[in-house]
């Protein structure tokens, strides 16, 4: 399972990509941040994994809720935010504040298909 700190890495990124466009300065020093933190996190899951290639380890079964959620975060923050979202004529409040949709947006998606993964996977090993 991704950890907390990669799905929170991974929104804030999905988010920073929404504000950069228009707001040159800090979004740019949000996105450098969040790509950072990004690549800390996985060099976390790589040292987590013992320094094997990540397709090494062991691959969850997600069912077609889950997954769904997945694909939903991943057309929020790589197509609906970046692309349909961002826009140079965005004053400061309204791009800052749709980056911070995004990022909710994303983080709900992700923490709610991991959440449903964790009570799914729990059961099986009931008696």
């Amino acid at each position: 399972m991704p950890p907390a700190g990669l799905i929170l890495a991974v929104s804030l990124f999905c988010g920073a990509l929404t504000v950069a466009p228009s707001h040159r300065g800090p979004g740019s020093i949000v996105t450098i941040v969040a790509l950072v933190w990004f690549v800390v996190e996985l060099l976390r899951l790589s040292a987590r994994n013992r320094w094997r290639a990540l397709r090494s380890a062991p691959q969850p079964r997600w069912n077609a809720t889950e997954f769904g959620l997945i694909v939903v975060a991943g057309v929020i923050g790589g197509l609906v935010g970046p692309h349909l979202l961002a826009s140079h004529d965005n004053s400061t409040v309204v791009g800052w504040s749709l980056g911070a949709a995004v990022t909710v947006a994303v983080a709900v998606c992700l923490f709610t298909a991991k959440a449903s993964y964790r009570r799914r996977s729990s059961r099986a090993w009931r008696p």
